[in-house]
């Protein structure tokens, strides 16, 4: 047997493998038995580990329950200021840069340069609340009239409107004669019954920015006839000087339709309206320049 198998030895070896296995899983058999019968009166099989832990968690007495709730009304109390306070400052802000953007149109104006991307910044914070003036004001804009201009025109129709006028009707002379005859002063507004005088007190209106005055004056003078569209353009930068006064109190005083640069609404009220503010009254539209 052993010359026709040599290999049978190998399973000698093979049958004490098996038994050592077979040995082994009987001791781990045991262990688990012993185990199981420890968790059994444990209680771990019956009522399961969270039960236990469940079980041992601290319960809240009703008085910790009621400080608990005041904190959290307490908390939610100081979450509502905050917003009500970030409410107020977002309101100002957006009324601070409205005011800014009728500043800088106002300065646009003054010198004569084109008022670009200001003309949507006016639509979207002005448009609601002052909506002819917003469109007088981009008018304007779009051919402006300088303060500088309109005293160098008055200079240049200083003689015709100072010497005498040949075409001046009849009718016109006696008016002109008449309201020379009785003339009321007053202590801000010196008499000038000369024309010259006139010319120069009317040159003084319109570098104090008094452009109604100065157009009363060169409407008065002889050759007041030949300044007409000289009162026409004084006449356009007066109503848009008032325009830009809308603005400027709309942005600090206006109760509604005032909104920010996002053109949300502005609902907070300005610090420095009192309790029955009305709207501004809305100001003359200048009128479009003539072809």
């Amino acid at each position: 047997m052993n010359e026709e198998y040599p290999n049978q030895p190998r399973a000698e070896k093979r049958a004490g493998c098996a038994g050592r296995a077979v040995a082994f899983a009987l001791v781990f058999a045991l262990g688990a038995g012993v185990t199981g019968f420890a968790g059994w009166q444990m209680g771990w099989m019956h009522h399961g580990i969270m039960p236990m832990m469940v079980t041992n968690a601290p319960t809240i007495s009703p008085v910790g329950e009621a400080q608990m709730n005041a904190r959290i009304a307490t908390l939610d109390q100081k979450l509502r200021a905050i917003e009500t306070q970030a409410a107020l400052a977002s309101g100002q802000a957006g009324r601070a840069e409205a005011l800014l953007v009728s500043i800088a149109t106002r300065r646009a104006i003054e010198r004569g340069t084109p008022l670009g991307y200001l003309e949507g910044q006016l639509r979207i914070r002005f448009g609601e609340a002052l909506p002819q003036v917003v469109n007088g004001v981009i008018a304007f804009g779009r051919a402006p009239i300088t303060q500088d201009r309109l005293s160098a025109q008055l200079d240049v129709l200083a003689q015709q409107l100072t010497g005498p006028e040949e075409q001046q009707s009849t009718w016109s002379k006696v008016q002109r004669d008449l309201s020379g005859l009785f003339v009321l002063h007053s202590e801000t507004r010196p008499a000038a019954p000369d024309p010259r005088m006139r010319l120069d007190h009317a040159r003084l209106c319109l570098r104090e920015g008094r452009i109604e005055d100065a157009i009363a004056d060169v409407r008065l003078l002889p050759g007041a006839k030949a300044a007409q569209g000289w009162i026409a353009d004084a006449q356009r930068y007066a109503a848009a000087m008032h325009a830009l006064d809308a603005l400027d109190t709309s942005a600090l005083l206006e109760p509604k339709g005032l909104r920010d640069g996002q053109g949300r609404l502005i609902e907070q009220a300005s610090p420095l309206a009192g309790p029955a503010q009305v709207a501004p009254s809305p100001a003359p539209t200048p009128s479009p320049a003539k072809p």
